[in-house]
């Protein structure tokens, strides 16, 4: 007796009911639709309705004139309502639907659809591509949020392709700081005044979720806003707090000390569940608390809370020793502590003024070259256990040294290797130490990511006020450029993809360009979540048991047999027949047993 039995591991394992071998069925039949229908908020986005009269799974067919691509949705229901995300503006898309029942009877449509997308507006980021490499690059898109400076033009939220084809957008009225892909395929913002709530929103553009942060620790700091792996969210918020002895300036050696209200930026965590507070830990409490730098009181470092000495700007929720990792821009530092005792692991940046309870902590950099980090944003831990993170690099100096002024300076990817054990750190890659690049520099903002397939480095120097010394816009100091360019993780880096936003020809005085704070590298529009498949059938070809069932591409299966429903072995791996998404497998030693139970496993 052989029978089918499906499942999925995704931590762990599920099994679902038992299977009998298929049975005859009729061909599938669509009884209403299918309709596409434009999404209000999201206009490169569809909405495809249709039912059937059985559980039925759908396969879109796309030509818009210039490419023809595939979607298939492996759900099995028979009222269907999925969106459609990918398409490109102003395309004229012929759309055909087939559907197929858990037999792999198929059933298409008789008309195709017609779905017509708009130019982008008059107002979105004008942008050029500048290098493109698709061979090179990471698959998948560039998921960004891009604020038009100045006046009241609209910001956007949009996703751009590996040509450089923005295939999704969403105009948004605030500038928010970033949008975060999450597991199920939503964004996650969290929002500026007057809202100031963290909101989920799916990629037809509507709001789906709004959590409130607790009223002790305001959404004011918008720097960062991460679900973590906890069911929580982690977050930086501004609290006064009263400092005494602290410098009155950051380039007088000697300067006079005062009691004065500081800027303390706590890293609050609360449930993602209900918004309930769970803890938060204060840098004030952690580092020194009276150490300054170039930053503290530079420009546009003031705080209505107090003297701007931290400035918090990122979190790293480190799983792998439950610890937290924390950037503060203006003290030059990211710093490590543990998440349950709150006890400081170490600091990475220059080591000047640091007091003498913080000497222990500073990482001694070892090896050449080296470049400290100063005004960096975003770190991040690779897959090789490197810390990668974005150095501004403002000033390039401590007090009182000669500090680099902009014009001269220039903004790169650092990555470096930290050993907690001997304190040391060393600088593994740097994106300039490519050999022919333009010198840029951002006073502000800006991103890197580690891209797993290719190795490569996605960098967004997010708000570009120097290119070789010279202003994007000459004729307004303030304007501002956003690049991101993908580099390959070589010893002499090199870029594949280089995209420029801004206005070149024709820049009026008062125009002042973009800036992007954060900008994501997604590997599909759609997420692709392990779930139990739903067709596993098995035949007999000559006594030897044939597998058949449907699938997402996207993931890894394996066939696994068991002759008690208790020890499982895996049997080998299936492929793809036929179809996309379509797969079979043999099992050719089923003879040696009388009874036979298989299952898939999904990764």
């Amino acid at each position: 007796m052989i029978i089918a039995t499906m499942g999925r591991m995704v931590l762990t394992w599920l099994t679902a009911a038992i299977l009998t071998f298929p049975q005859w069925s009729h061909a599938v039949t669509i009884l209403s639709g299918p309709t596409v229908s434009p999404a209000t908020r999201a206009p490169l986005a569809g909405l495809l309705t249709l039912t059937t009269d059985v559980n039925s799974r759908i396969s879109v067919l796309v030509d818009d004139g210039t490419d023809i691509w595939e979607k298939d949705f492996y759900d099995y229901t028979t009222n269907h309502s999925v969106p459609l995300l990918g398409f490109k503006p102003n395309q004229t898309n012929q759309i055909l639907i087939t559907v197929y029942d858990k037999d792999r009877n198929a059933s298409t449509a008789p008309q195709l659809l017609t779905f017509i997308t708009a130019p982008l507006p008059m107002d979105f980021p004008v942008y050029t591509v500048l290098t493109n490499e698709p061979d090179m690059m990471e698959p998948g898109y560039m998921l960004f949020m891009m604020a038009n400076r100045g006046g009241d033009r609209t910001n956007y939220i949009a996703a751009m392709d590996n040509s450089g084809n923005v295939v999704w957008y969403m105009p948004i009225s605030t500038i928010d700081s970033e949008a975060r892909q999450l597991d199920d395929g939503n964004l996650f913002i969290e929002q500026q005044a007057p809202s100031n709530n963290f909101v989920e929103i799916n990629m037809l553009g509507e709001t789906v979720r709004t959590l409130h942060p607790p009223a002790q620790y305001p959404v004011v700091n918008t720097h960062e806003g991460l679900v973590t792996d906890h069911g929580t969210i982690l977050y930086l918020s501004d609290v006064s707090r009263g400092v005494t002895n602290f410098p009155t300036s950051d380039t007088n050696s000697n300067p006079a000390l005062e009691t004065t209200n500081i800027d303390d930026n706590p890293i609050v965590e609360i449930s993602y569940t209900n918004g309930a507070f769970l803890n938060a830990w204060s840098p004030l409490k952690v580092i020194d608390p009276t150490r300054v730098t170039y930053l503290t009181y530079g420009t546009a470092s003031g705080s209505p809370v107090g003297v701007d000495s931290e400035h918090a700007n990122a979190i790293i929720d480190d799983t792998n020793d439950n610890s937290i990792i924390v950037s503060l821009r203006n003290q030059n530092a990211v710093y490590k502590f543990s998440r349950s005792t709150g006890q400081l692991r170490w600091v990475l940046g220059p080591p000047e003024l640091w007091g003498t309870n913080w000497q222990p902590y500073l990482l001694t950099p070892v090896g050449e070259p080296f470049d400290w980090n100063y005004g960096q944003h975003a770190p991040e831990l690779t897959p090789e256990g490197t810390l990668l993170l974005y150095n501004d690099n403002n000033y390039a100096a401590s007090p009182f040294d000669v500090s680099v002024q902009d014009p001269t300076n220039h903004s790169c990817a650092v990555e470096y290797a930290i050993n907690e054990t001997t304190m040391t750190v060393s600088e593994v890659w740097n994106s300039c130490w490519q050999s022919n690049q333009a010198r840029l520099f951002t006073p502000y903002v800006g991103r890197v990511q580690w891209l797993p397939q290719t190795r490569n480095v996605l960098v967004d120097y997010g708000a570009v006020t120097y290119v070789n010394g010279s202003a994007p816009n000459p004729r307004q100091a303030s304007a501002s450029m956003v690049r991101f360019m993908e580099y390959t993780h070589d010893p002499v880096p090199q870029v594949v993809f280089d995209v420029s936003f801004f206005q070149y020809t024709n820049t009026p005085v008062n125009y002042t360009g973009y800036i992007c704070y954060r900008a994501y590298q997604i590997p599909d529009l759609y997420v692709h979540p392990a779930q139990p498949v739903a067709d596993l059938t098995v035949s007999n070809q000559g006594l030897i048991p044939i597998l058949e069932f449907s699938a997402d591409p996207a993931r890894n299966y394996l066939i696994e047999a068991s002759t008690d429903l208790l020890n499982w072995t895996t049997v080998g791996t299936p492929v793809q027949e036929g179809g996309t998404g379509d797969y079979d497998f043999e099992d050719l030693n089923a003879n040696q047993f009388s009874t036979r139970f298989y299952r898939v496993v999904t990764r």
